[in-house]
């Protein structure tokens, strides 16, 4: 997420600053690519991760503020980026060439979903630290 959006988004939204939006969204993306190499490694089901994983977001969504489920569900384009795509893909690729699995997509879509879960948690628990 470049700096304009989170300074944007913190200049729309009392919810969250600038600094704790970027680390949200840092933290869902690491924690997505952990999640989509760990479906790698123990060959779990993609489909099903991402069912749990959207799921969590929609109801995350349904108790939180609207000016911060747009910020949130946008941020999940990060994940889109010039940089971010060669670099992810390629990661695995490796893993799954490394590993002798067939199939190495999926972490893409596991870093996608997680900054949507990741800021609208941390919106949530400031709201509760800051009312």
């Amino acid at each position: 997420m470049c700096n304009n959006e989170a300074l944007q988004a913190e200049t729309m939204s009392s919810s969250f600053s600038r600094s704790s939006l970027l680390l949200s969204v840092s933290v869902g993306v690491g924690s997505g690519i952990a999640m989509g190499v760990a479906r790698l490694l123990f060959q779990l089901n993609l489909f099903y991760i991402l069912v749990f994983a959207y799921a969590i977001a929609l109801v995350l969504t349904a108790f939180s503020k609207e000016e911060v489920v747009a910020v949130a569900w946008d941020s999940a384009g990060v994940t889109t980026g010039p940089v971010t795509v060669p670099l992810v893909v390629a990661l695995g690729l490796g893993i799954s060439r490394g590993m002798g699995v067939g199939d190495g997509f999926g972490i893409l879509s596991c870093a996608s979903v997680s900054p949507i879960i990741f800021v609208l948690i941390s919106a949530m628990l400031r709201r509760r630290v800051k009312p």
